[in-house]
């Protein structure tokens, strides 16, 4: 079963979510981060998401990535909210592959479009700095 914390950040606009547990064949065979990106607009003091893109994302999140995990395609490993910035970190092996399986969800509502960025053989890099925070 998956296990997820909330990380305490410096900043209370921030909501910081990381898996606190990996899959160790996953740690080996998924070296490449794929970091998707949407800039949201923001809906009140707080900075945080209005409800109907939460309920996207959290959709994309429950509903997409979920399944690809089970086929052992990706591993999502954190969910960071901040100040107009949502991002997902995802492990996989092959980053193509990974953005074309996102895309095909992601397009399905052009109200929240999104960047990837890509980082090969990043080897838990990013992931172990989000764990120090």
């Amino acid at each position: 079963m998956e296990n997820w914390q909330l990380k305490q950040t410096s900043n209370i606009n921030q909501m910081l979510r990381i898996k606190e547990s990996l899959d160790a064949i996953d740690m080996i065979s998924m070296k490449n981060l794929l970091v998707i990106k949407h800039k949201y607009h923001i809906a009140d003091d707080i900075m945080f998401p209005d409800p109907a893109c939460l309920a996207f994302f959290t959709s994309f999140e429950q509903n997409h990535l979920k399944k690809l995990e089970e086929e052992k395609k990706l591993s999502l490993v954190a969910v960071d909210i901040f100040e107009g910035d949502m991002k997902f970190y995802i492990y996989c092996n092959d980053t193509q592959s990974c953005i074309y399986d996102c895309i095909s969800y992601l397009k399905s509502n052009s109200l929240y479009p999104v960047d990837f960025e890509v980082y090969n053989k990043d080897d838990f890099k990013t992931y172990n700095k989000l764990l120090a925070i």
